[in-house]
C-alpha cells in the first residue's frame, strides 16, 4: 500500500519519493511516461495508467536521475499489473488490480527469485542459526583418549543425568526428568529425550515405614538451558524477564528485586561436627548456625520450586585459576540475569575440560525467587543463605541480590584452601612489566577494583585471590565493581568495561536514549553503593 499511495501522490503532485525519482515529463502531453526501472508506465489521453514493471526488483535513484548501484526487493504487490484511472484534479486515482495471466496448465508461476530452501517459517528461522558442536561433560573416571569414544547421544544422556542427580528431592527414588533446551521450542527440546528412568519394582512395605512420595512434577519435564552464551542469555532475560532492557553501552540492565544488597543476618552455616572444629562460631563471629535437618528442609523447598518451573539455567564453570588447586562448581537459577552473572564471575571451561567435568565440587542452588518458610527453626525472615561444607552445597531462598552467589562461593573457598595449605585473599592484584605483583586489601567498596583496574599495569582479579607455592591466582574470572558516580574521567579502564556482555545490577537509565546515570541512587536507597556491574576480567586488561 506504500507504493499504490507513492505513485497517487507522484501522479498528481510531480515530486520526488523518498531516494527514487519518478517524473511526469508533461502533465498535458498525449503520453505521461513515469521513469521507473526496469519497468514503464504509459498514460494515455484519456487518462487510463498502464503499469507493468519487471517483478520484485528494481533501482533506486540518486539525485542526479541516476541509477544506484544496489538491488532492493519490491512488495510482491509489484506482481500484479496495475490499471490507475484518473479522477478529478484535486483528487486520487482510483486503483483497480488485476492478476497476473496464468499459464495454460492454470499456475502461475513466479521465477524472478531463487526458491527458499525452507518450507516453513520454523525451518527457515533454523536455518539462521548455525549449529555449533556440542559439548557434554561426561562421568568422572573417564580418561580424556577414552572420551572421543563416547558418541553423542551417549554424551548428552550423561549430562542430563548428572543434572537430573542435582536436582534430585533427597524424597523420591530418581531425579526430575530432564530435557534440554528452551521450552519456547519444544520440537527441538522434545527431539533430545531424556534420561531412561529404572524400572521399579514392587515392593511391600511395612505400615509404619516410610514411602517414597509422588508428586505431578515427576510426571512434567525440566527444561535445562545449559552454559548459555551472553547473546542468549540476553534474550531470555528481555523476552521473560520484567525490569531487563540494554543500555547504550551495550550492557544488561537488570534489578534484583527487593534485596539490594547482601543479608548477612540471614545467612546460615549447618554446624557438623567438622564444622564445629574448623569454624570460628561464638560472640563477633559472622557465621551462624543451623543444623542439618533445617538445611535439606530448605533444600527441598528451593529443589521443588526449581523442578516446578518450565525451565531452569545451569552453569558449570570453575573457581581458581591454578589449575591445581581449583574447583569444580555448578549453579543452578531460575533467572537468566543470575547465570550471565556467573558465567561473568566464574572461569568458563574450554570445550575439552567440560567434556571431563564430571560431578561438580561445589552446586548452588538460587531460588531466590521463592522464599523460605518463616515457621522453620532458625529462619528470622523470608531470605536464607544456606551453606552445607559437608555435602558441598549452597541454598539461596528470598533474595535475587546475585552478589550472594559470588560471596557464597568465596567463603567456600576461605575453608578449602587453607586446608589444601593456601592462603585466600579478599584482595585486588595486579602485576607491572617487569612481573612485579601487587596486592590491594579492603572491604567492599574501598577501592581495590579501581586501583587493580590500572592501565600501565596487567590486571590479574579486582577481588580474590589465592596465594600459593605456585604463585598468586585469581579465584574468578570477572569483576564486580561498585559503579556509584562512575565517571570516565576518574575510572576510565572501568567505564571503558562496561559493554556487551555485562550486567548492570541495580542502575537508572534514560528511558529515551538508555543512557545510564551513575548518580541516581533511586533503585538502591539506602544501600546506594549496590549499584554493581559484573563484567568478564578481559573487559578490563
Amino acid at each position: 500500500m506504500d507504493l499504490i499511495r507513492c505513485l497517487q501522490y507522484v501522479l498528481h503532485r510531480g515530486r520526488e519519493t523518498e531516494g527514487r525519482k519518478i517524473r511526469e515529463t508533461s502533465s498535458r502531453s498525449p503520453e505521461l511516461q513515469l521513469l521507473t526501472q526496469p519497468g514503464t508506465t504509459r498514460v494515455s489521453p484519456a487518462g487510463l495508467v498502464s503499469f507493468r514493471p519487471t517483478p520484485l526488483h528494481w533501482f533506486p535513484f540518486d539525485s542526479n536521475s541516476t541509477p544506484l548501484p544496489r538491488r532492493t526487493s519490491l512488495f510482491p504487490l509489484l506482481q500484479r499489473s496495475l490499471t490507475l484511472t484518473m479522477a478529478a484534479p484535486n483528487g486520487l486515482a482510483r486503483i483497480e488490480t488485476h492478476g497476473k495471466k496464468k499459464h495454460e496448465n492454470g499456475v502461475c508461476h513466479d521465477d524472478s527469485a531463487a526458491p527458499v530452501r525452507a518450507q516453513t517459517i520454523d525451518e527457515l528461522h533454523s536455518l539462521q542459526r548455525k549449529r555449533s558442536a556440542p559439548t557434554t561433560p561426561i562421568k568422572d573416571g573417564a580418561a580424556s583418549p577414552f572420551a572421543a569414544a563416547l558418541s553423542e547421544e551417549e554424551r548428552h544422556r550423561q549430562q542430563l543425568q548428572s543434572i537430573s542427580a542435582s536436582l534430585a528431592s533427597l524424597t523420591r527414588e530418581t531425579g526430575p526428568k530432564v530435557v534440554k533446551g528452551d521450552p519456547a521450542r519444544k520440537g527441538e527440546a522434545a527431539a533430545k529425550g531424556a534420561p531412561p528412568t529404572p524400572q521399579k519394582h514392587h515392593q511391600h512395605h511395612h505400615p509404619a515405614a516410610p514411602t517414597i512420595a509422588v508428586s505431578d512434577s515427576s510426571l512434567k519435564f525440566t527444561h535445562v538451558l545449559y552454559n548459555l552464551s551472553p547473546g542468549e542469555l540476553y534474550e531470555q532475560a528481555i523476552k521473560y524477564e520484567k525490569g531487563s532492557f540494554i543500555t547504550s553501552n551495550g550492557a544488561l540492565a537488570t534489578l534484583s528485586g527487593a534485596k539490594t544488597g547482601r543479608s548477612p543476618r540471614d545467612k546460615r552455616v549447618v554446624k557438623d561436627e567438622a564444622a564445629a572444629q574448623d569454624l570460628w562460631w561464638g560472640k563477633g563471629s559472622p557465621n551462624i548456625e543451623m543444623d542439618e535437618h533445617t538445611f535439606l528442609t530448605n533444600r527441598e523447598r528451593a529443589v521443588d520450586y526449581l523442578n516446578s518451573l518450565d525451565k531452569v539455567f545451569v552453569n558449570d564453570q570453575f573457581l581458581n585459576w591454578d589449575p591445581e588447586n581449583r574447583i569444580k562448581v555448578r549453579i543452578i537459577s531460575a533467572r537468566a540475569y543470575h547465570s550471565l552473572f556467573m558465567h561473568n564471575m566464574c572461569i568458563r571451561p574450554t570445550d575439552e575440560e567440560l567434556e571431563s567435568f564430571g560431578t561438580p565440587d561445589f552446586t548452588i542452588y538460587n531460588a531466590g525467587q521463592f522464599p523460605c518458610n518463616r515457621y522453620t527453626h532458625y529462619m528470622t525472615s523470608s531470605t536464607s543463605v544456606d551453606i552445607n561444607l559437608a555435602r558441598r552445597e549452597m541454598v539461596i531462598l528470598g533474595t535475587q541480590y546475585a552478589g550472594e552467589m559470588k560471596k557464597g562461593l568465596f567463603g567456600v573457598m576461605h575453608y578449602l584452601m587453607p586446608k589444601r595449605g593456601i592462603l585466600s585473599l579478599h584482595s585486588g592484584c595486579n602485576m607491572g612489566k617487569d612481573g612485579d605483583v601487587a596486592l590491594f586489601f579492603g572491604l567492599s567498596g574501598t577501592g581495590k577494583t579501581t586501583l587493580s583496574t590500572d592501565h600501565n599495569r596487567l590486571l590479574i582479579g579486582d577481588d580474590e585471590h589465592c596465594w600459593s607455592d605456585n604463585g598468586v591466582s585469581n579465584i574468578e574470572g570477572g569483576c564486580y565493581a561498585k559503579c556509584i558516580d562512575l565517571s570516565q574521567e576518574k575510572e576510565p579502564d572501568i567505564w571503558n568495561a562496561i559493554k556487551f556482555g555485562t550486567v548492570l545490577e541495580n542502575v537508572v537509565f534514560d528511558e529515551h536514549t538508555r543512557e545510564v546515570d551513575y548518580t541516581d541512587k533511586s533503585v538502591t536507597g539506602k544501600h546506594p553503593q549496590n549499584t554493581d556491574p559484573f563484567f568478564d576480567r578481559s573487559h578490563a586488561s
